[in-house]
């Protein structure tokens, strides 16, 4: 994973950790790339993390899970 990505990765996991919910437009605008790019960095965000969100299809945003687990691992 490069840094753009990396960076993006843990953007998420902030806005989840600090608002509670993230959609794909929040991630396009913030960082000036494609819905398409931001739905591909949630699924490696869901891949990386499966417990840190989940999607509500009604709204169209991904909003944290109570999971104790850290969302983003630095290792």
């Amino acid at each position: 994973m490069n840094w753009f990505a990396s960076h993006r990765q843990e953007w998420i996991a902030d806005m989840l950790r600090v608002y509670g919910f993230i959609n794909r437009f929040h991630l396009a605008r913030k960082f000036g790339i494609s819905t398409a790019q931001a739905a591909n960095d949630f699924r490696a965000f869901h891949e990386n993390n499966p417990d840190a969100m989940k999607y509500d299809a009604r709204k169209k945003i991904y909003y944290a899970t109570d999971a104790p687990k850290a969302l983003i691992d630095n290792t």
